[in-house]
């Protein structure tokens, strides 16, 4: 399905979000060079077309990995980050082919709702974590409070993404799963808890839009 949507995928995620996903992004690399000045190996997990990645590069990593599961994807990526330090391969959350203890930081940017298997990909992001090491994502929650704003948003990411999206795409049917993923998924809280329970500590979250779209910086122990 994302093969299929990536011609167009930036142009959508911009799109609906009226370009603030480019800003959270933004202040998330912000918030993670507070913390720390050098960060020697970043993983950017379920990368996308790269637009976190770019950013990572900000951090002036020795080596970056772009890992997704969809090649044409990563095609994008590769045109998007022209920097030799950007290492790409198709890879699986559930079974990541690096070492133990050796990112310094993984994020995840609008992903994690895809994984299947969210307890297995959150053990697999902790082994190939440093002791310390931060878990950074930002993503699309089930809202903690019903008010009349998350009623609205709710009303047009179900009826209007779907319809611009499979158009904008040419796809029959992907930006209905896109509403059903974030339907479908866990608030923020148990997000959090179900990482605590699986070798994480809380070190920050915010909210960047409304009860709906947080980032949450987690760090292994």
């Amino acid at each position: 399905m994302f093969d299929e949507i990536s011609p167009s995928y930036d142009r959508m995620n911009h799109l609906m979000s009226a370009g603030q996903d480019l800003r959270w992004r933004k202040k998330a690399v912000q918030y993670l060079s507070s913390i720390e000045t050098k960060y020697k190996y970043i993983l950017d997990l379920a990368s996308g077309s790269g637009d976190f990645g770019r950013e990572f590069m900000k951090l002036n990593p020795d080596l970056l990995f772009s890992a997704d599961f969809s090649i044409e994807m990563l095609k994008i990526n590769r045109n998007k980050i022209k920097n030799t330090n950007n290492c790409l391969l198709k890879a699986d959350a559930e079974n990541l082919p690096f070492q133990d203890c050796f990112f310094d930081i993984c994020g995840i940017s609008f992903g994690i709702r895809n994984f299947e298997k969210l307890e297995l990909c959150l053990k697999e992001i902790h082994r190939v974590l440093n002791i310390n090491g931060l878990f950074f994502i930002i993503e699309m929650f089930k809202p903690l409070h019903t008010n009349l704003f998350n009623r609205t948003f709710k009303q047009y990411f179900n009826k209007f993404v779907p319809l611009v999206g499979n158009l904008v795409s040419h796809s029959k049917y992907a930006y209905n799963y896109l509403h059903s993923s974030v339907d479908n998924f866990i608030s923020v809280d148990s997000f959090i808890s179900i990482a605590e329970n699986n070798g994480f500590s809380l070190i920050n979250r915010y909210s960047n839009f409304s009860d709906i779209v947080y980032s949450v910086c987690l760090k292994k122990f």
